[in-house]
């Protein structure tokens, strides 16, 4: 009965990854065929490749600034909701959860709206109250946030109700008792809530690293990858290896690939390695 799941994953997951690692050991021809054994070649370019080293810098600044501002606003949205009445709670909730809702390319499309520097809404209404709002989008620093801006309102709608559905299950005596023992609604938040929520915070920090890690839409519709590479993802350069150059290299974006694959690997089994030893 397993047998038709286990087709599609052999077809759609672990052939690709078989294909992939062929491809980076050899040069391709503009279809994409195998022509030539290179070796390590592939992998030798990618480590001299500056453009491949800010690449990575910029995918780790956009990973963690979107996980920080995803995960930590979602939580302090969902801390407040436990003490609300039921229909406030449900109105309010729904309307939180909205950006999961979203695909990445609808969701980028309307911060290319807000962050449009002449006619972009944000720019509006900085102009009311008489500021002058900057080249969201032109400028390297405010291009690199507004992709980390627009990566976490698109993620913050799945750990919002991650955390929201945690914090129903938390045994509602337990915060009782603590209110019982004298603490403060911060104290309880801190000491009690927190904790309990640590699997699923755990959860969504791996997740959302992992979600971080592949970021591409929002950088394809926002910023192509500039002002000058500025916002260029690791997922973005392979993407641009092998379609975005009048000659194609998918020998070198297979290579690319694998390593974006280990790196993730690496990364969650460090997270879990840090959170056991810390438990």
């Amino acid at each position: 009965m397993v047998l038709p799941c286990l087709g599609l994953l052999l077809v759609f997951a672990y052939w690709p990854v078989v294909r992939g690692a062929f491809l980076s050991l050899h040069g391709t021809d503009l279809l994409g065929n195998p022509t030539r054994f290179v070796g390590a070649a592939n992998y030798i370019e990618l480590v001299t490749d500056p453009r491949l080293r800010r690449a990575l810098v910029t995918t780790a600044v956009i990973t963690a600034l979107s996980v920080l501002l995803a995960v930590g606003g979602a939580l302090a949205a969902a801390l407040p909701l436990r003490r609300a009445a039921r229909r406030p709670r449900a109105v309010v909730s729904v309307l939180l959860s909205l950006p999961f809702a979203y695909s990445a390319a609808a969701a980028s499309a309307v911060f290319a709206g807000l962050f449009a520097p002449a006619v972009g809404t944000i720019n509006e209404l900085l102009a009311g109250i008489g500021v002058g709002g900057p080249q969201w989008l032109e400028s390297p620093v405010w291009a690199l946030l507004s992709i980390s801006v627009a990566t976490a309102w698109y993620e913050f709608g799945f750990s919002f109700l991650v955390l929201l559905a945690a914090l129903n299950q938390i045994d509602q005596q337990v915060i009782e008792a603590a209110a019982l023992d004298g603490a403060s609604g911060l104290r309880t938040a801190w000491s009690v809530i927190i904790p309990m929520l640590r699997p699923s915070l755990v959860f969504l920090l791996v997740t959302q690293t992992i979600s971080g890690l592949q970021v591409f839409t929002q950088v394809q519709v926002l910023t192509r990858g500039g002002p000058a590479d500025a916002t260029s993802t690791v997922v973005y350069e392979l993407y641009r290896r092998a379609f975005g150059e009048a000659l194609p290299s998918f020998g070198s974006a297979s290579a690319l690939a694998l390593v974006l694959l280990l790196a993730v690997l690496v990364v969650t089994g460090v997270q879990f390695l840090i959170v056991r030893r810390s438990a």
